[in-house]
């Protein structure tokens, strides 16, 4: 895996993803318009404590129609942002899978179902995580009543298994998305075991593309907080300009560091011989290059 190559990614489609950001900022800050031009909310941006912060509460009027829209419009965009850019992010490992470095056309209608079927598949690893969560509990349970010592036992050895499971099934998240994207066959998406098998063969590339993750994180979080320290003193006490800042900023730092995120994924894919190409013929191709 490249870590420079996916870095740079996103600032080399940094026009799509600047479109992006502005295009969901403008939807979220109209949201915020409409609950803020319901009622005089500036008394918000003036806490002192905690007691003055419970006042003010109380001595708001209720919240008009307006506020109302303007609350549920948040929660669909919200619900619309989610499900749009899974499904997108598809398309976007695809296409880097492909060597592609463009990133692909938006296709609403299409990223919208395929970030349906994520959210399907990850609500199934959700529930196999909570039975054998619910298994290691009941037998952490079982050992304690028979003595301190298995019970002890037991529980370290239960904490282990947690922390194995979640970095396994974590790994073999990334490998159903990547067959997914990579065949377009949704039950890709549900193959657990196969997966995980998958991820636990190839625990080489699985650590890394962890390490470059948690790197990507690290250097856009200081350059985050970097931004904002400076960009905070520009905010005055207009709720709506104070939105639109705080949106740009949040959208950018995360949408450029998921996009690097995901050509990572698409890496780890290609390396573990997803994509009809394995690690073998890989090196021999990149030996040629």
């Amino acid at each position: 895996m490249d870590f420079i190559r996916a870095f740079k990614y996103p600032f080399h489609n940094s026009a799509k993803v600047i479109s992006i950001v502005l295009v969901l900022t403008i939807i979220f800050t109209f949201c915020i318009a409409l609950i803020a031009s319901s009622h005089d909310w500036s008394s918000y941006l003036q806490f002192i404590s905690y007691r003055h912060a419970l006042d003010s509460v109380n001595e708001l009027d209720q919240p008009g129609s307006g506020a109302l829209l303007g609350m549920l419009g948040l929660l669909a965009v919200m619900v619309f942002e989610g499900f749009w850019l899974s499904g997108y992010s598809v398309e976007v490992i695809r296409a880097i899978m492909k060597d592609y470095d463009t990133m692909p056309g938006i296709e609403i209608g299409a990223n919208l179902r395929k970030g349906f079927w994520l959210f399907l598949s990850g609500l199934w690893y959700v529930i196999v995580s909570l039975f054998l969560g619910v298994v290691l509990w009941l037998l952490v349970g079982i050992f304690s009543k028979l003595s301190f010592l298995l019970g002890s036992i037991a529980s370290i050895g239960a904490i282990v298994l947690v922390i194995a499971y979640i970095f396994l099934a974590g790994w073999a998240y990334f490998v159903g998305v990547t067959r997914y994207a990579w065949a377009d066959d949704r039950s890709a998406l549900f193959a657990i075991r196969h997966n995980m098998r998958i991820a636990r063969e190839h625990r080489g590339p699985s650590i890394r593309l962890s390490a470059f993750m948690i790197a990507l994180m690290i250097i856009y979080g200081i350059a985050r907080s970097i931004v904002e320290g400076v960009v905070g003193g520009f905010i005055g006490p207009d709720i709506v300009v104070a939105a639109v800042i705080t949106f740009i900023t949040y959208y950018a730092f995360n949408l450029f560091q998921h996009f690097s995120t995901q050509h990572l994924i698409a890496q780890y894919a290609l390396e573990i011989g997803i994509g009809g190409q394995n690690e073998f013929d890989k090196d021999k191709v990149d030996h040629i290059r």
